[in-house]
């Protein structure tokens, strides 16, 4: 029994998906910056700068915030707040994309 294709539901569960990723890369991102906090507690700079796992977890960190960038960008452009918006309205902007 084939499926029926529906686009509008398909865009729907592809910007629900975007979603959930940015609140799992979101919370990857602070569990990553909690671990460097507690290192930087415990170990000495020395320490730091020679640990490989903290060098990993802080490109971690970078990663997921460059990842959220551009989840964000992609749901932005599904909101067309370019096109409503005047360009004097960037705090209504913001508010906007943190809503979603």
């Amino acid at each position: 029994m084939a499926k029926n294709f529906n686009p509008r539901t398909a865009e729907s569960l592809f910007k629900q998906k975007l979603r959930t990723m940015i609140g799992n890369t979101a919370h990857t991102q602070n569990i990553a910056d909690q671990a460097m906090d507690l290192a930087g507690q415990f170990m000495t700079e020395d320490e730091i700068s020679n640990s490989d796992v903290y060098r990993v977890i802080e490109n971690l960190s970078c990663v997921c915030e460059e990842v959220m960038q551009v989840l964000i960008e992609e749901l932005k452009k599904g909101t067309r707040l370019y096109e409503i918006l005047p360009d004097d309205s960037d705090d209504i902007k913001q508010k906007a994309i943190e809503e979603l």
